[in-house]
């Protein structure tokens, strides 16, 4: 295959480890973004509004919060999607019950949508709590899913490659890309001019 060896699955990509870990960082961001909302809302419902400040205040902290977790929400859609195809890829196999990775997200999806059905017979302060939970208890699937199957995977693979190990090329410099091996006539000018 690619290193050769006859049978040996390709290791899983670089992308493959990125997605991986950009899809576990997007959703310990929207836990966060998710539960800076619980404080907002239980204040709102809880107490009654007097002033025009405080009504202010809630809506402009509603609207970044909501942005947040609408930015959150996107880039951990992407995430999983580039890591699940990235999974799928993989030619590791998989354990007899499927990777969890995939029942994490599955668990994610149905708890995010379950999250936003209304609850009946729960007072809205109960109601919020209740969502909430349900929006932690999905994340922490995910993360636990998403982490396990990458362990599992890694396990097999052995240590992923990093992009240098590849040939792609690093943003850092290095003494190399300072030297003017490549080039003749770039080398032929800097012993000239080391000359003078």
């Amino acid at each position: 295959m690619s290193d050769g060896t006859e049978g040996t699955p390709p290791p899983p990509s670089p992308d493959w480890e990125l997605a991986g870990r950009r899809t576990v960082r997007f959703a310990v961001a929207y836990a966060f973004a998710a539960a800076a909302v619980i404080p907002l809302f239980s204040y709102a419902t809880r107490n009654p509004i007097d002033g025009v400040t405080v009504q202010a205040l809630l809506v402009i902290a509603n609207i970044v919060i909501s942005a947040l977790l609408l930015g959150v929400i996107l880039g951990l859609l992407v995430c999983m999607v580039v890591w699940l195809v990235q999974t799928a890829r993989l030619a590791y196999g998989a354990p007899s019950t499927g990777h969890l990775g995939y029942w994490g997200i599955v668990a994610f999806g149905l708890l995010f949508v379950a999250a936003y059905l209304p609850s009946p017979g729960l007072s809205p302060d109960a109601a919020l709590l209740v969502s909430a939970g349900e929006r932690l208890l999905g994340v922490i699937l995910l993360i636990a899913g998403v982490t396990h199957t990458r362990r599992w995977i890694g396990r097999r693979a052995g240590p992923v490659p990093t992009g240098e190990a590849q040939g792609v090329m690093s943003g850092q410099p290095t003494s190399d890309d300072w030297s003017a091996a490549w080039d003749p006539d770039v080398e032929r000018d800097i012993e000239r001019r080391r000359d003078r």
